[in-house]
C-alpha cells in the first residue's frame, strides 16, 4: 500500500478516536454560539457541528448517542426537532446545556471524524442479512416471495425504481404469476417495472441474493456476474472496478393513482384473513410492520368499516413510514374521509390529481369526496364513477351509492338520483330490506313533482322502525305540510310522538328542525327556541354534530324571519343572541348570514353593543368581500351608538388589500366613504371629513356636509347647507329642520328662524324636537311695553329646556 495512503487513513483514524475518547476537561473554551446542521443523503444521515476551538466528546451507543462540551452550549433544539431527518431524532439536552442526545435506529452504523473546525457523525442504516455493506439492494428485496397456497400475503413494496434500460439476461426470462401479493399492492403503487426472474429451482421462504455461490472463495480479479433479477444496471457499469459517480436524489413527483383490486382486498373469508393480518402485524417489525398495517387498512376499506381501518392508519403513522409509505397512508385516508362524508375537497389527493379515463376508481373516490359539498363537480365523474362501482364488494359499493344518492337529493338533481337508484335497483337490490330503496325513490318521486307516489313510497320506509324508516317519517310529514294535507298542530303532533319514541342520529336532528320550524309557524318561539338549544347541547360538540347541525339552519332562518317580520321583537333577538349565540355561529355558513340578520335585530331594538360585539366575531373570520360587507355594517352600528373612532378603525381593518376595490365594487366605496366621513365629523375632524366627501354628491353627502360645519361651529356656512336640504324635492327630515333653525339661531338670522317656523312648524309635531321652533322664534314687538314676568320665566325655562336637550345629544 502507498505510505501516503496509509498516513491518511492512519489521520483519519486518530482524529475518530480522539473524537471517541476526548473527554470533556479537555475541551478549550466553546464559543456560543455554535452551528449545528442536519441533512439526509441515499445512504446515511449527517450531522455537522461548527465550534472555533475545542472538539466535542461524542459517544456512540447501539440506539443513540451523545454529544459534550465541557461548558454549556445554546443547542439549537427546536430547529433541530422540527427538522425531519430519517434516522436522526429525538433531541435533547442534558447536564445543563453541557451535552446533546440524540437517537437512530439500533444497530445503525455509526462514524465520527473531524476536518478542522467542523465534526461529522454520519448514521447508515443496519446491515442487513445475506447482504453486504454497500452493495446494490437485489430485485428480489422490494416483493416478498409466495407463501404456501391459500395464504393471505401482504406486499413489502421498495420505493418505485428509476426507470433505466435493463441488462440482457443470459437465461430465458419469463414473467412471473400475478399473485394475491401483486393484487394487494398500495392503493398508489408506483410506475413500477415489470419484475423479471431468473427460473425457480427451490422454494425458499426468504429472497436469494444473486451470488455465484454462498461461501466460495472469491477469485483474485472478480468479474462481472450476468444479470438475472430486475435490477437495474446503468450501461456505463461495464468495468468491475469502476465505481459509479454518487448521483443526488431527485424530487419525484406523486404517482398517479392506480387500480383498487378492492375484491382481493376484501377477501372471502373475512375471519381468516383478518385473523392472518393481525398475526402479520404482530410478528413484523419495522418497515414490514407498516406494510402489515397498510394491509390491513386496505381490507378494512374494502369492508367499508371506516373506525378499524382509521385505527390502522394511525398506527402506521406511528412507526416512522417510508416516502412510499405515506403516499399511500395519504390516499387511504383521503378514501375513509370520503366514505364518511367527511373529506375536504381542498386537502383531498382525489381531488388535487388529475383523473385519466383509465383510472375508474380514481373517479369513483373523487365523486365520493366532492359530493357532499361540490356536486356539480362531482356529477361529472358520475358515469365512469357508476360503471366502476358494479365491481365493488356489496358492502363499500352500498356504503357509497348511500352517500352519492344523499348528496344527489340534497342537490334536488333528479336525473342523477335516478341513475344511482336504478343501480340499486338492479344490482343485489341494496338497501331494499332496511327501507333505503324506498326513501330514494320517495326522493325521487318528491323532486318530479309525484306528491302521492313519494308518499305511498315513504310509507313503506316508515313501516320498519330503524334510520330510514323514522326519516321517511319526517320526510312524509314535510311533504303534507307542504301540499296542505297536514296542518301545523298535526304536523307537532306527529313530530313529538316521532321525537319521543325513537332518539339518536340524524333522523333525531330532522324531526327536532322540523318541530321547531312548526313552533315557529305557530308563534311559539320560546318553544323553537328551546328546540334550537336541544340541536346545539346534543350535537354541537362532535365533527359529525356539527354537519348534523346545517339541518337546523331552516329553523333558525325561520326564527329570525319571524323576529324580522313581528314589530317589538328585539327582546326575543337578545334571547336567542345570549342563550344560544354559539349554537347561532355553529350553524351559520361561511359568509355569517344569520348572525348578521341578528345583529340588524339587535341593533334596530338598540341593543347596539351586543350587534357590535356579534358583528367583531364574524368579521374576524371573514375573507374577501364577505368581510368588506360585516366591516360597513360594523362601522354603521358603532356609528350610531356614538363611537366614531372605533368605526374609523374598523373601516380601516375591513377594507380590501386590491388597489382597484373602488373599481370593482362603486356601490361598496361609495358606502365606505360616506361612514369615513361620518365618523370624522363625529370625532370633530371637518376638513378630513370633507376630503372624505371629495367626489361625492347626493342627499347623504350633502347631510354631512352641513354636519361637520354645525359641528366646527360654522353657523352661517352649517345655515346655508341645510337650507339646500330642506329645499330638495324630497320631503324633509326632522333632524334637518331643527339644525337649520339651530344654525341660524347660532348665526343671528332671526328671519330664518321665523321662516322656518312659519314653513316647518308642524313637521317637528310628535318627534324629539317639538317645541324649539316656538322656543327660538322671536316674540312678537311688544308696541314699547316692558315684558311681563311670567313672559321671561317662560322664556328662560325653554331655553333651559333646550341647553339640556344640546348636552344629552353632545355626550358621548
Amino acid at each position: 500500500m502507498h505510505p501516503c495512503r496509509t498516513l491518511s487513513i492512519s489521520l483519519a483514524l486518530l482524529s475518530v478516536t480522539t473524537a471517541l475518547t476526548a473527554p470533556a476537561s479537555a475541551a478549550d473554551s466553546i464559543p456560543a454560539p455554535i452551528t449545528v446542521q442536519t441533512g439526509d443523503h441515499a445512504d446515511f444521515s449527517r450531522l455537522a457541528l461548527v465550534n472555533a476551538q475545542g472538539a466535542p466528546a461524542v459517544d456512540v451507543g447501539s440506539c443513540g448517542g451523545r454529544i459534550a462540551f465541557s461548558q454549556p452550549v445554546p443547542w439549537p433544539l427546536a430547529a433541530l426537532n422540527g427538522t425531519y431527518s430519517r434516522r436522526l431524532t429525538g433531541f435533547q439536552t442534558a447536564e445543563d446545556g453541557r451535552s446533546l442526545t440524540m437517537e437512530w435506529p439500533c444497530g445503525a452504523r455509526v462514524s465520527v471524524r473531524r476536518e478542522r473546525r467542523i465534526t461529522f457523525i454520519d448514521v447508515a442504516d443496519p446491515p442487513r442479512p445475506a447482504r453486504k455493506p454497500g452493495a446494490p439492494a437485489p430485485a428480489s428485496e422490494g416483493v416478498l416471495l409466495a407463501e404456501a397456497p391459500g395464504a393471505s400475503v401482504f406486499p413489502v413494496i421498495a420505493p418505485p425504481p428509476v426507470p433505466a434500460p435493463a441488462p440482457v439476461p443470459t437465461a430465458p426470462a419469463q414473467a412471473a404469476p400475478i399473485s394475491l401479493t401483486e393484487r394487494l399492492n398500495p392503493v398508489a403503487s408506483a410506475q413500477a417495472q415489470p419484475v423479471v426472474q431468473a427460473p425457480p429451482a427451490v422454494q425458499a421462504p426468504p429472497p436469494v441474493q444473486p451470488q455465484p455461490a454462498a461461501k466460495a472463495p472469491p477469485p483474485a480479479p472478480p468479474k462481472p456476474e450476468p444479470a438475472k433479477t430486475v435490477a437495474a444496471v446503468p450501461p456505463t457499469a461495464v468495468s468491475p472496478t469502476a465505481v459509479p459517480p454518487a448521483v443526488a436524489p431527485t424530487v419525484q413527483a406523486d404517482p398517479p393513482i392506480r387500480a383498487f383490486d378492492l375484491d382481493a382486498w376484501a377477501g372471502d373469508d373475512y375471519p381468516a384473513r383478518k385473523q392472518h393480518l393481525e398475526q402479520r402485524i404482530a410478528e413484523s417489525q419495522g418497515r414490514a410492520r407498516v406494510d402489515a398495517l397498510l394491509a390491513m387498512a386496505r381490507f378494512t376499506l374494502a369492508r367499508a368499516l371506516p373506525e378499524e381501518g382509521r385505527a390502522a392508519l394511525d398506527a402506521a403513522e406511528s412507526l416512522t413510514p417510508g416516502p412510499d409509505q405515506r403516499y399511500e397512508l395519504r390516499l387511504l385516508r383521503d378514501a375513509f374521509r370520503a366514505l364518511d362524508g367527511t373529506a375536504d375537497p381542498d386537502d383531498s389527493q382525489f381531488v388535487r390529481a388529475q383523473p385519466t379515463p383509465a383510472a375508474a376508481d380514481h373517479h369513483v373516490w373523487r365523486s365520493a369526496t366532492l359530493a357532499p359539498s361540490r356536486w356539480a363537480a362531482a356529477k361529472s365523474s358520475l358515469p365512469i364513477a357508476l360503471k366502476r362501482l358494479l365491481s365493488y364488494p356489496a358492502d363499500l359499493r352500498g356504503r357509497l351509492l348511500t352517500l352519492l344518492a344523499e348528496s344527489a337529493g340534497e342537490a334536488a338533481d333528479g336525473a342523477a338520483l335516478n341513475l344511482i337508484v336504478l343501480e340499486m335497483i338492479t344490482l343485489d337490490g341494496i338497501g331494499s330490506t332496511d327501507g333505503r330503496l324506498d326513501f330514494f325513490r320517495g326522493r325521487l318521486a318528491e323532486l318530479h313533482s309525484e306528491t302521492a307516489e313519494a308518499l305511498a313510497h315513504y310509507k313503506r320506509a316508515a313501516t320498519l322502525p330503524n334510520l330510514y324508516g323514522h326519516r321517511a317519517q319526517v320526510r312524509s310529514i314535510e311533504l303534507r305540510l307542504a301540499s296542505g294535507a297536514l296542518d301545523d298542530p298535526g304536523a307537532i303532533a306527529e313530530l313529538e310522538s316521532l321525537r319521543y319514541a325513537w332518539r339518536g342520529g340524524d333522523v333525531e336532528t330532522d324531526a327536532l328542525a322540523a318541530l321547531g320550524a312548526a313552533y315557529t309557524r305557530a308563534g311559539r318561539i320560546d318553544a323553537a327556541l328551546d328546540i334550537f338549544g336541544l340541536l346545539g347541547r346534543r350535537f354541537g360538540a362532535t365533527a359529525r354534530g356539527q354537519a348534523a347541525l346545517t339541518t337546523g339552519r331552516g329553523l333558525l332562518d325561520a326564527v329570525i324571519g319571524h323576529l324580522e317580520a313581528a314589530p317589538g321583537s328585539a327582546l326575543d333577538a337578545l334571547s336567542l343572541q345570549v342563550r344560544y349565540g354559539r349554537t347561532v355561529a355553529l350553524t351559520d355558513d361561511d359568509a355569517g348570514t344569520r348572525q348578521r340578520r341578528l345583529a340588524r335585530l339587535l341593533a334596530r331594538g338598540g341593543f347596539t353593543l351586543e350587534a357590535a360585539r356579534l358583528l367583531h366575531t364574524v368579521a374576524e373570520t371573514a375573507r374577501g368581500a364577505e368581510r368588506a360587507a360585516v366591516g360597513l355594517e360594523l362601522a354603521r352600528v358603532l356609528l350610531d351608538a356614538g363611537r366614531g373612532a372605533e368605526a374609523l378603525a374598523v373601516l380601516d381593518h375591513t377594507a380590501g388589500p386590491a388597489p382597484d376595490a373602488q373599481a370593482a365594487a362603486p356601490e361598496t366605496a361609495r358606502r365606505r366613504a360616506l361612514l369615513r366621513a361620518e365618523a370624522f365629523a363625529a370625532e370633530g375632524e371637518a376638513m378630513r371629513a370633507f376630503d372624505a366627501l371629495r367626489g361625492l354628491t347626493g342627499p347623504e353627502a350633502a347631510r354631512i356636509r352641513a354636519d361637520s360645519l354645525f359641528r366646527a361651529g360654522e353657523w352661517p356656512a352649517a345655515r346655508a347647507a341645510y337650507a339646500e336640504l330642506l329645499g330638495g324635492q324630497d320631503a324633509p327630515l326632522p333632524d334637518d329642520i331643527a339644525f337649520h333653525v339651530l344654525a341660524a339661531f347660532r348665526a343671528g338670522d332671526d328671519a330664518a328662524v321665523t321662516a322656518a317656523a312659519e314653513r316647518h312648524g308642524k313637521a317637528l309635531a310628535g318627534t324629539r324636537w317639538a317645541g324649539l321652533l316656538d322656543a327660538l322664534a322671536v316674540p312678537p314687538d311688544p308696541a314699547g311695553k316692558p315684558l311681563s314676568s311670567a313672559t321671561v320665566g317662560g322664556q328662560l325655562a325653554a331655553a333651559d329646556a333646550l341647553a339640556g336637550v344640546l348636552r344629552r345629544w353632545k355626550a358621548p
